[in-house]
């Protein structure tokens, strides 16, 4: 082979790895590994298939997509569904815990070190839950995990539970804090957001009932409070995507509701007890549950001569959602980048 035919198989092998892309699917995982790269953990597909195609990474400035080198994968997870991905910035991993595997619920936790792109399968001690749709949030250095379907002894029974677990890395070890105040009822397919030392649990799903209350634990007294909404809230719905968009404000995309997949956007304020509808042809063109979503940043802008005399501002969020579904046999693969205005009261 010449170096003129040599150089046509490297572009033609080019183009098709920048041709890849996931699968369809929904109720995957995807978190952010660095300010630049995110990954993509499971999911999914039609006819309760899980995807083989299980890890990929994306380079979001430039939307490329390729999947995680098999090298990497011997402590790998296995492809699953209603399981978590959180980042921690301090030790820099992915971990992947719980989720359902042929209908099994299992307690497997997974550690991808974002360095050295390499997986380690934990041994943890303690109490350590069985999950699936349950809901994980890293803070000061402890993976806190909350609600979520547990194994049950009646056969096919899908009980879940209101129980808050943590797990500590650094002595391998699962735990249960004791948590005082009004707890919120069991459930799983809900969000957890964190906004500073608060972790605030929305909607979900118990039984055949899908929520739209909202429960806020104050991470330093460790007590729950239900929070009674000012306006009239959201669709109950469960397997949506939320994320803090501000220090006192979480925004939530889709779901599944009882009248099936939703394509709205609203965003909560905490000092207000608010909520209110926001704007975007991208993200409610269409319905989209057991979707990810992925916050990209935010910038404050300040009209000197227009909302600063009012005390407003507008506040820039740029957000990524992939995939999902419609609840009615349709799977998505698209990878969706916009960027919000959010005025802000001050």
């Amino acid at each position: 082979m010449n170096s003129q035919e040599e150089l046509c198989v490297q572009i033609k092998s080019e183009c098709r790895q920048v041709s890849a892309r996931p699968s369809e699917r929904y109720c995957h995982t995807m978190c952010l590994s660095d300010p630049d790269t995110a990954v993509l953990v499971g999911g999914e597909s039609a006819d309760q298939n899980y995807c083989a195609d299980s890890l990929w990474k994306l380079e979001l400035d430039s939307n490329f997509w390729f999947p995680l080198s098999s090298s990497a994968a011997e402590a790998a997870p296995t492809c699953a569904r209603g399981h978590s991905a959180t980042y921690d910035p301090d030790s820099k991993a992915v971990f992947v815990y719980g989720g359902l595997r042929e209908n099994q619920r299992y307690n497997e936790l997974h550690i991808l070190n974002t360095l050295t792109w390499k997986w380690k399968n934990v041994t943890a001690k303690g109490n350590v839950p069985h999950l699936a749709y349950h809901s994980a949030v890293f803070y000061k250095k402890e993976l806190f995990v909350f609600g979520g379907v547990q194994p049950s002894h009646a056969l096919g029974d899908k009980s879940c539970t209101n129980a808050l677990y943590i797990f500590n890395p650094e002595y391998e070890l699962w735990y249960q804090p004791i948590v005082d105040g009004d707890k919120p009822l069991a459930r799983f397919g809900h969000s957890s957001t964190l906004l500073s030392q608060k972790l605030v649990i929305f909607g979900g799903r118990k039984t055949a009932a899908y929520l739209n209350d909202l429960h806020v634990l104050d991470l330093g007294f460790m007590e729950y409070t239900a929070v009674k909404s000012a306006n009239m809230p959201p669709l109950p719905r469960g397997f949506h995507a939320a994320l803090p968009v501000s220090d006192n404000r979480i925004l939530v995309s889709g779901g599944c509701s009882a009248v099936g997949a939703l394509q709205d956007v609203h965003i909560f304020n905490m000092d207000t007890c608010m909520w209110s509808s926001v704007a975007s042809p991208l993200l409610c063109s269409k319905p989209r549950a057991g979707h990810s979503m992925i916050d990209l940043g935010s910038t404050i802008l300040t009209d000197v001569e227009g909302n600063t005399q009012h005390g407003n501002e507008n506040l820039l969020c740029t957000v990524l959602v992939f995939g999902g579904s419609d609840c009615s046999g349709t799977f998505y693969n698209d990878t969706v980048k916009c960027t919000l205005e959010i005025r802000i009261d001050k």
